[in-house]
């Protein structure tokens, strides 16, 4: 981890774990100390039972026997040394310090000193982080404070304007279940009415789109026929040329004059 220098306070930092350690062995040596210290003087007090026992034993020898014989009178004791505390025990407790590495390396996973090869903290202190962690939500929710929200709702003032509003109604309406199905009736209604304006007013461009057609067929028929009136009288009486399948050029040098729609007659 990267601390900022200025936050000596940090419990991860190296100066407040290696002081935590300092501590620990401090008081991990004060207590080998005091069970030392209690072990002697276990020792002490059974090397003073020991040699009471063995004098009081010999003197109750000595009474039986009249010239004691060296190297006879006493038995081999293979403890005897241990029993009056010169050799001391030098064995380790194999159990002991197992239990005491795995508290420790325990401790400095839990602080986050120590970490594995491709290990984050949480990976060794067996936890989540709160982002990790999904928020418990309902799926069924109902909505909160609905009659406050369709009574500020602005688009129910705009209707209050423009809409139709019956002179001879007393009560206003609620705002519930009722007063939200009015105004989709209302609002289906109008949209309704809206789609019924657009095809009259389709139907009514059709219409003067069809009297216009027929007015320009008469105008044209109407001028051809004045056309044909004066040149009789002019003596320029010429034949006109014949329409095959509605197909008439109109002008002599027109190019392409089968694609032109003027050519044919409506």
């Amino acid at each position: 981890m990267n601390i900022l220098p200025k936050k000596r306070w940090h419990v991860r930092t190296r100066e407040n774990i290696a002081r935590v350690r300092k501590d620990e062995a401090k008081a991990l040596e004060e207590q080998k100390a005091i069970e030392e210290r209690i072990k002697l003087a276990e020792r002490e007090s059974r090397r003073s039972f020991l040699l009471k026992r063995s004098r009081s034993s010999a003197n109750s020898a000595s009474n039986f026997t009249t010239t004691p014989q060296q190297g006879s009178s006493q038995h081999v004791n293979l403890f005897e040394e241990l029993e009056e505390g010169v050799a001391e025990q030098k064995e380790t407790n194999k159990n002991h310090e197992q239990e005491a590495k795995e508290e420790k390396e325990k401790y400095e996973k839990q602080i986050g000193y120590l970490t594995y090869l491709g290990q984050d903290t949480n990976e060794a202190s067996g936890k989540k982080s709160w982002y990790d962690v999904a928020p418990e939500r309902s799926t069924e929710r109902a909505e909160i404070a609905l009659k406050s929200k369709l009574r500020e709702d602005p688009l129910n003032e705009i209707r209050k304007h423009t809409a139709r509003v019956d002179v001879s109604a007393k009560t206003k309406p609620s705002m519930g279940e009722k007063t939200r199905e009015k105004f989709k009736r209302s609002e289906s209604r109008s949209r309704q009415r809206e789609s019924e304006d657009e095809a009259e007013e389709t139907e009514k461009r059709r219409r003067i789109e069809l009297m216009r057609t027929k007015r320009l067929k008469r105008e044209n028929e109407e001028r051809l026929r004045t056309e044909a009136l004066l040149a009789k009288i002019r003596g320029d009486d010429k034949e006109q040329p014949k329409e095959v399948n509605g197909f008439r050029a109109k002008y002599n040098s027109q190019f392409n004059p089968y694609l032109a729609k003027q050519n044919y007659s409506k």
